[in-house]
């Protein structure tokens, strides 16, 4: 007896499970395409910059490579990168890569780091001359593309300065630039990092001292800058100044005078120079100068929002070994005098500065 005819199998390429694995298949090649090719098989010759800053998440991080043609979409690189356990280890810093690099090795250059070759320093207590100068040298770029930016206003108002120009907002720190950096990107970088130092130095304050506002801030934190060699004494001489101020006194400090001639404010101030009627001139004007003097760093930031204690001292004067005297009276800041000069041979009327030779009543 013959059995019952068997259903006809299932032929040609319709079956589920071949439909499945074809899928796996192009499913891969297109993960394997993104992390490997992302720029396709034959890249041009070309290099993308990328900007990666402080903080800034992994998501971010895969937009902008993205926008610039280093990745052709973000989520395998966002899953690589968890994969890798490198999604907490990738370091701020600008990068250059050429177009075609895989996902993992820029994953392994991000979590790695920017070589020392191309890091830039800006020492506390220059002017922004001095900064536009040493970004020019290091990036390639003209120092006056870098002057007409720091005066640009529309640039002022996209960083909220409220100023006429970036004079005392940019922090001096070491940057990550590599040669050919635009003064935009530098200019922001740094102007960011600046806002940050004095979001930190306020947090959990209910006001500023006197009611200054950030202006005024970054304005008596550049003479405490440019008058302090030593880290400890910062304070006390932001107190000395805060002193004055409440008091109605001049401030009466030379590196406003020098800035004020075009010079920087670690320059030598004669006697005969105190004359010099400029408004950045503490000698002839009370109260604080039309603005910063230089650039300061978070040291002399923080001093003047946490000065010392020493509400009665009202002088002090350079000894010449970096360290200052302060005094509560004229009459002890010019005993103070006497033994810094007496400190400095060959120090006559000519030669002395004006710090040492200050003889002027109270004011």
């Amino acid at each position: 007896m013959a059995g019952k005819p068997r259903p006809a199998a299932r032929s040609g390429p319709f079956r589920p499970r071949r439909w499945a694995l074809l899928l796996l298949i192009v499913a891969g090649l297109a993960v394997a395409s993104d992390l490997f090719l992302p720029a396709g098989f034959f890249p041009p010759h070309e290099r993308r910059v990328v900007m990666v800053m402080r903080g800034q998440n992994l998501r971010g991080i895969a937009g902008e490579l993205k926008r610039v043609g280093l990745l052709r979409g973000t989520l395998s690189f966002l899953v690589l990168a968890r994969v890798m356990e490198l999604d907490r280890h990738i370091k701020a810093g600008q990068y250059s890569f050429p177009l075609g690099i895989t996902v993992p090795a820029l994953l392994r250059a991000l979590a790695y780091g920017m070589s020392g070759l191309n890091l830039v320093t800006i020492p506390e207590g220059l002017t922004l001359y001095e900064v536009s100068l040493l970004l020019s040298n290091h990036l390639g770029v003209q120092v006056s593309a870098f002057d007409s930016l720091a005066r640009d206003r529309a640039f002022l108002d996209s960083l909220d300065v409220n100023a006429n120009n970036l004079e005392g907002y940019l922090a001096p720190d070491s940057y990550e630039f590599l040669p050919g950096t635009s003064p935009e990107v530098a200019f922001r970088t740094m102007a960011e990092r600046q806002q940050t130092v004095l979001r930190r130095a306020m947090s959990g304050r209910d006001s500023l001292p006197l009611g200054f506002t950030v202006h005024q801030i970054l304005s008596l934190a550049s003479i405490v800058e440019s008058e302090a060699m030593k880290d400890d004494e910062r304070p006390r001489i932001a107190r000395v100044y805060i002193n004055r101020l409440e008091r109605g006194m001049k401030l009466q400090a030379d590196p406003t005078v020098s800035y004020g001639l075009g010079r920087s404010p670690h320059s030598r101030v004669y006697l005969r120079q105190l004359r010099s009627n400029t408004p950045f001139n503490t000698y002839l004007y009370v109260g604080l100068p039309p603005g910063p003097i230089c650039n300061p760093g978070r040291s002399s930031i923080e001093a003047v929002m946490q000065p010392t204690d020493h509400e009665d001292e009202l002088y002090f004067v350079a000894r010449g070994d970096g360290r200052h005297n302060f005094a509560r009276t004229y009459s002890e800041h010019l005993a103070n005098i006497r033994e810094a000069r007496a400190r400095e041979p060959g120090t006559g009327p000519r030669s002395a500065t004006a710090e040492s030779l200050l003889a002027m009543p109270p004011s």
